[in-house]
This record gives C-alpha cells, structure tokens and sequence, in this order.
C-alpha cells in the first residue's frame, strides 16, 4: 500500500455498563463496555487538570505510545486506549465503521468523567478523534492529528479503494505485511521490525471492516464538524500537508517532521514530543 492512499484519507448515547481490570504485560489495564456491550481497554497514568487521550492507529494498539506515555504523565493524566478490535479490546462487533470507534473513545472519556480533554490520534486515530469530537462538545479542548491529516480534498481514482480492500479479504497476512513495509524507505528499520513481530494482529474481520469505512471517511465534513483546533504532526515527505486547504475546513495547521516516515512517534520520539509538548501549550492559551 503506498503511502499517500493512507496518509490522506486511513444523537450521543452512553451508557456505561461495567468496569473491569486486568493485568497485561506488567502493567494494569482498565476497561469500560461500549454502548454494544464491547469492553475497551485502556491504560489511566498520571494526573493533572488536562488530560490527553492517546488514539492508536489501524491495526495498531496502544503500546505504540510507548514513547509518549511516560513522558506526558508527569504532567498530565494520559489515558492510551485499545481501540475494540485492537489489542487486548474486545472484537464481538457486528458492524465496523470509524465513527463507531469515534463513539467509543466518546464512551471512554465521558465514563472516566474528564472534563478538559485533548485526543491525539495517529494515522486511523486521527479520523477516530475526528468522530468523537462532536460527541464532546464542553469537554474536548483540541485534536492532535498524527501523520493523518494531509490533504482533505483528496479523492481516491475509481476503483482503487475497493481493490485496496479486496487485496486485505483475499490474503490478510500478506496484505498486512506489504502495508505495513510500505510505509518505511528502510526495510531493515528496528521500528518495522518491532511492529512486524507483533503476533498480536487484530481481528481481520474488524480490520478489513475499518479499513473500507477508512476510504469512506468524509475528511472535509468531519474537520467542519470537529467544534475545535485540529493542529497535526505530520511527516513532511513525501507528501506535504496541504496546510491552507485544509483551512477551508476547519481550525488547523501543522507542524512537518523531516526524515520520519509514518510511525514518526516511535522513530523520532524526542522531536515528536517537543512537537507535542508546543501544541498542548498552545491549546491551553487558547482555552
């Protein structure tokens, strides 16, 4: 899959049925079921009045802010999700769809009672964020797209997005792999390598489901709906951000990163976290 078909496309009920804990790794894990009854699990460090809800990408978890985590909680409460589906969420889905994980990050926040919120969501995690963000007017203070938002006006030529799909249904583990290699100009890279011996690939119902509702997905629309500053982190090559169409849409802008690919939180952490680290600020002065 190349790079660019990702980069530039991948009534509120809540009603909090149960919590639950569990320990993963070392480290314990909370759960909250969605409105279907699907349990999310989720992660809950630090604390502070702001707090910052970290939204993995497509058939990612939230391991991949593991550079992040630690960090922000020093100052924040950070809350990393498993989007169902992913990691150690549940997948008893029937239908997949990005504003159906845009209801249950929604879910997660109003079920932990924040109520100064910023969501950073990477690649897929960004239209997740996108989602959710009219389902908490009062409480959302700003999105941090990551490596997600490019070009809004961009469209996919006929056909290409259902051929895209169709390579996922006929061979799922091949498709995954190329997909995934595309997005790195080194094969040899110790982050490809990390996410390619990950033997924990989501349910590939829900990921072929997501993926097509991915293509789908009405960027413009959404960024018109958001009700808040929308700022990204984004890889500068090899497609720049189109900072000033996007603006048609919304309150956004961008900071580029040069010599990362689209894992840019897990290649360049320290540079992604100063990045981070300005935005919030920003966010902050602005509310």
């Amino acid at each position: 899959m190349r790079r660019r078909h990702v980069t530039v496309r991948l009534v509120f009920a809540l009603l909090l049925i149960g919590l639950g804990s569990s320990s993963i790794h070392g480290q314990e894990v909370d759960s909250i079921q969605a409105v279907d009854g699907v349990r999310i699990s989720y992660s809950s460090e630090g604390s502070g009045e702001l707090a910052l809800v970290f939204v993995h990408g497509w058939t990612c978890d939230r391991t991949h802010w593991r550079f992040q985590v630690p960090e922000f909680r020093k100052s924040y409460r950070v809350i990393a999700i498993d989007l169902p589906g992913h990691g150690a969420s549940g997948a008893n889905r029937k239908s997949w769809s990005i504003d159906g994980l845009g209801v249950d990050v929604a879910t997660i926040v109003r079920g932990l009672g924040l109520k100064n919120v910023v969501l950073v969501g990477h690649s897929m995690g960004g239209p997740v964020a996108l989602a959710a963000a009219p389902k908490l007017r009062g409480v959302l203070r700003g999105i941090v797209a990551v490596d997600s938002i490019h070009d809004v006006e961009f469209s996919f030529p006929p056909g290409a997005a259902d051929r895209m799909v169709k390579r996922f249904e006929d061979d799922f583990d091949a498709a995954w792999t190329r997909f995934m290699t595309g997005f790195f100009t080194d094969d040899k890279s110790e982050v490809l390598k990390s996410i390619l011996k990950k033997a924990d690939v989501p349910d590939r119902k829900a990921a072929t489901s997501l993926l097509a509702s991915y293509n789908r997905f009405d960027w413009k629309l959404a960024l018109s709906a958001a009700g808040v500053p929308v700022r990204a982190i984004n890889a500068a090559a090899p497609y720049p951000t189109a900072i000033k169409v996007n603006q048609k849409y919304g309150d956004f802008d961008a900071v580029q990163m040069q010599g990362v690919g689209h894992f840019l939180m897990l290649e360049k952490p320290t540079e992604f976290n100063r990045h981070l680290q300005i935005i919030i600020d920003q966010l902050g002065k602005k509310h």
